[in-house]
Order: structure tokens, then C-alpha cells, then sequence
């Protein structure tokens, strides 16, 4: 017995039903089975009368009245909701806000500086000289010392 709604696999079944590919006997039996369940009576009825709908036929000028109904929707939207949809304007906010948010929340740290190498004796020369000046006496002058 074949039951769409019972069966896990009714849907498959009643796709290949509908699409002519079922083998000719499970289809007797569906057909047969669905004159005793409701529930099966009713998706072949179902999918039977979309099968006899017929859709009206598309009007020559339909193209340009969905156009043209599609730019006067566009123009009455705010100017400000027009242009959320342009693609600049939302990577811009966005790329605005990508900066404010790392300026804010990236801790700013120092680049350690490196202390300069110097040569010990340029240091002892220096210091020997600031000694002298300050083992100068005041009045002296360079001038004076000549």
C-alpha cells in the first residue's frame, strides 16, 4: 500500500505521480489506494486542479508598467532611504566606523626605544671636562687664562 501521508517517502512518490515517471504499477496502486484514504484523495486533487489552472496571458506592455511602477515606488522612498541601497555610501559609514572603533579600543603603546650605543671614553672625556669647569673659578674668563 502506498500512503503519501504515512509513507516517508510520499512526497517523492507523489512528485513521480504527478511527473509521469512513477512505473505504471505503483501508480495503479496509488490510484487505487486514493479512492480509499481522504488524505491521499485530496493531494491528487490539489495538485490535479493546478495542473488544469491556466495562467492568463502576460499583457504586451507589462514590462514597461512594472518599470515604470518600479521608479515612481523608488522616487517616493526619503531621499536617505534611496541612497542606503548605493553601494559608497554604506563602505564609507563603514570604514568611518571601522576607524572611530580601532582609534578608540586599540591601546596606543610606545615603540621601545633602542638606548644609542656610545663609546665609553667619549663619556669619560665628557665628564672630565665638566669636572674642570666646575674646578674653574668664576672670574676667570678664557680671556683672563691667556
Amino acid at each position: 500500500m502506498i500512503c503519501l501521508s504515512k509513507n516517508k517517502d510520499g512526497p517523492d512518490i507523489l512528485m513521480e505521480h504527478l511527473g509521469g515517471t512513477l512505473d505504471a504499477a505503483r501508480s495503479a496502486e496509488l490510484e487505487r489506494h486514493a479512492q480509499d484514504c481522504a488524505d491521499c484523495r485530496k493531494l491528487l486533487a490539489v495538485w490535479n486542479t493546478l495542473d488544469a489552472w491556466e495562467a492568463p496571458p502576460v499583457s504586451a506592455d507589462f514590462d514597461a508598467r512594472l518599470f515604470a511602477r518600479m521608479a515612481r515606488e523608488e522616487e517616493a522612498k526619503p531621499w536617505w532611504r534611496r541612497m542606503l541601497w548605493r553601494p559608497a555610501l554604506p563602505l564609507a559609514v563603514a570604514g568611518a566606523l571601522l576607524a572611530v572603533v580601532l582609534m578608540v579600543h586599540v591601546p596606543s603603546t610606545p615603540v621601545p626605544v633602542k638606548p644609542a650605543t656610545v663609546d665609553p671614553e667619549i663619556v669619560q672625556v665628557e665628564q672630565t671636562l665638566a669636572d674642570l669647569e666646575l674646578l674653574t673659578p668664576l672670574s676667570a674668563t678664557p680671556a683672563d687664562r691667556n
